[in-house]
C-alpha cells in the first residue's frame, strides 16, 4: 500500500518530489537506544569504485510545484505533475521513456483547475490511475477529488470529479492487474468541531462513472494514513489510523475489505498498540494478509521506534513487536515490502558525531534478520532514505550522503540485493552529471520486475533554485 505507502501486489512503486503530498515515515529520534533486533555483523559492506549497477546516467527532470512518479515493470514509468499556483494549475501527465528521458506531456482536464495532494499508480501492464485534490485555495474549506484511468501508452486527457463537500486530508490510489482502479481518501470539515472525519473509497472502471462508498465516520477523533491495495484476486483492502487526544489512548487501525466487484464489508477497528502511533504504512500480500508498520513517539522530540504487526485475510492482528528502536539522525526510516511478505526497514543510527545507515530484512516466511550496516563507515550525514522490494524479493535502497555531519548532501548512493534471500552487502554511488556536486532528497519508484526510476535534486552550478534529476534503474538479468 504505500511505497512509501505502495501496494506491493499490483501498484507500482511511487516516487514523490514533495509538493503537497505527505511523505510517510518522517522522523528524527535521539541516539543511544538499544536495537530491538540482534546487532548482527558490524562488517561494513563493500563499495566499488564503479557507479551503481543498473542505474543510468541521470537526465534532467521537471522542477515543478507538483511531481509524482510511478514505475511499472520493465521501465513503464509515468509522471503526474503541475506547475504554477494552486488556483490555476492544471494536472499534466507524461510517460517516461525507456532510457529515462521525458516523454511529451498532456493536460488531464477535470473541468476545473487546481491540484494539490495527489497520487499515481501503474500496474505491470502499464495501466494507470491518478487522483488529486482539486485545491483552489479559495477559502471555502472544500477540495473536491479528481480521478482518472489510462495507460502509459494512452495517457488520459480528462478526469472525473468526485464531490466531497469537505477538505481532502489524505488520499492514495491502487490499480489491479485487470485495470480496475481504486482511490481511498479521508475528508474532514475545515473546522474539526463542525462534523466528523470520514473515510471513503471510489472504484474506477473504464467507461463507467466512479462509484464512491463511505467506509467509516469518526467524531472527535483524528483519521490519517489511508492506504489501499489489492490482493492476488483483485480484492481491494483499505486501511487507516485512528487517533485520540485522550491520555493513554491505544493506537487503532481501521480495515475495510472489498470484493473485486467493489462491495465493501463493514469496517473493523482494532487497537494494535498500547500507545498512539504515527505514520502507519500497510502492505497487502497476495493472500490478502496485511503487514502494518508504524512509528511510536514524537519524531524529532522523543525517541521513536518502528513497530510492526501482521494479520491474515481473516482474523485479528498479531501482537505488536518492535523491529528497531534507536534510529537517530536527520533521515527518516524507510519501509518497503512486496506481495510475498518480504520486507525491509532502513534507518540511520548515531555514529560518533554523525550517522550511519542500518538495514533489517524480513523473509517472506516472516523471520526478521539482524540489523546490518549499509553504506560508508564513519560519521556521515544521511538526509533522506528510500527503499523498495521487487517481486523477486530483491531490496533496492537509495539515499543521499555527506562525508561529515556538518555538510549538506553531496551525492546519491544506491544498493540492491542480488536475490530475494541476499542481504544488501554492496553499495555504489549513482552517476552524476557534470557540475552536480551537491545532490540530495532522492525518491525511488520500483516496479515488481525490479525496474524503476530514481529522482533527486541538485542545485545548479550557477543561479538559484534546484535542478531535478531522473535516472532509470534496469532490473538485473
Amino acid at each position: 500500500m504505500d511505497a512509501r505507502k505502495a501496494d506491493p501486489t499490483e501498484t507500482a512503486g511511487k516516487a514523490f518530489e514533495d509538493y503537497g503530498r505527505r511523505m510517510p515515515t518522517r522522523s528524527q529520534v535521539r541516539a543511544g537506544l538499544a536495537f530491538a533486533v540482534a546487532a548482527g555483523s558490524l562488517a561494513l559492506p563493500a563499495a566499488s569504485s564503479a557507479t551503481a549497477p543498473g542505474w543510468s546516467t541521470p537526465h534532467t527532470g521537471t522542477s515543478t510545484n507538483v511531481s509524482t512518479y510511478a514505475a511499472g515493470s520493465n521501465g513503464q514509468g509515468v509522471q503526474l505533475f503541475a506547475d504554477g499556483m494552486p488556483p490555476s494549475r492544471m494536472a499534466q501527465m507524461r510517460a517516461i521513456k525507456q532510457n529515462g528521458t521525458l516523454g511529451t506531456s498532456v493536460v488531464v482536464n477535470p473541468g476545473t483547475p487546481g491540484i494539490g495532494m495527489n497520487d499515481l499508480s501503474v500496474n505491470d501492464n502499464g495501466r494507470l490511475i491518478a487522483a488529486w485534490a482539486i485545491d483552489q485555495q479559495n477559502g471555502t474549506g472544500v477540495t473536491n477529488l479528481a480521478a482518472t484511468l489510462g495507460a502509459r501508452t494512452s495517457l488520459p486527457r480528462t478526469a472525473a470529479v468526485i464531490p466531497t463537500g469537505q477538505l481532502v486530508t489524505d488520499l492514495q490510489t491502487a490499480i489491479a492487474s485487470n485495470g480496475t482502479g481504486v482511490v481511498a481518501w479521508v475528508q474532514a470539515p475545515q473546522n474539526a468541531p463542525a462534523g466528523p472525519a470520514t473515510v471513503h473509497v471510489a472504484r474506477l472502471v473504464a467507461g463507467q462513472a466512479p462509484a464512491a462508498t463511505q467506509l467509516a465516520s469518526y467524531s472527535g477523533l483524528t483519521v490519517d494514513d489511508v492506504s489501499v491495495g489489492f490482493d492476488g484476486d483483485a480484492n481491494p483492502v483499505v486501511t487507516w489510523s485512528v487517533g485520540s487526544t485522550a491520555p493513554n489512548a491505544p493506537g487503532v487501525i481501521g480495515v475495510a475489505r472489498g470484493t473485486a466487484a467493489g462491495i465493501f464489508a463493514p469496517a473493523v477497528e482494532s487497537p494494535i498498540d498500547t500507545v498512539q502511533f504515527d505514520q502507519l504504512q500497510t502492505f497487502v500480500t497476495t493472500d490478502g494478509g496485511l503487514l502494518a508498520f508504524w512509528l511510536t513517539g514524537s519524531p524529532g522530540q522523543t525517541p521513536v521506534a518502528v513497530r510492526y504487526a501482521q494479520a491474515a485475510a481473516t482474523g485479528p492482528f498479531s501482537a505488536a513487536k518492535t523491529v528497531i528502536s534507536g534510529a537517530s539522525g536527520g533521515a527518516a526510516p524507510a519501509i518497503a515490502a512486496n506481495a510475498a511478505g518480504r520486507a525491509a526497514v532502513l534507518f540511520p543510527l548515531a555514529s560518533g558525531n554523525g550517522t550511519s545507515l542500518r538495514v533489517v530484512l524480513r523473509t517472506a516466511s516472516g523471520t526478521w534478520g539482524s540489523a546490518r550496516p549499509l553504506g560508508p563507515s564513519g560519521a556521515r550525514r544521511v538526509g533522506k532514505i528510500d527503499a523498495g522490494v521487487d517481486g523477486s524479493g530483491r531490496v533496492v535502497a537509495l539515499w543521499d550522503d555527506a562525508t561529515s555531519p556538518s555538510e549538506g548532501p553531496t551525492r546519491i548512493l544506491a544498493a540492491r540485493s542480488s536475490s530475494g534471500s541476499n542481504p544488501l552487502n554492496t553499495y555504489n554511488q549513482v552517476a552524476q552529471r557534470k557540475g552536480d556536486t551537491v545532490c540530495g532528497t532522492p525518491s525511488l519508484a520500483l516496479g515488481t520486475s525490479g525496474d524503476g526510476l530514481g529522482t533527486w535534486t541538485c542545485p545548479p552550478s550557477t543561479g538559484a533554485g534546484k535542478t531535478s534529476r531522473i535516472a532509470r534503474l534496469t532490473a538485473p538479468g
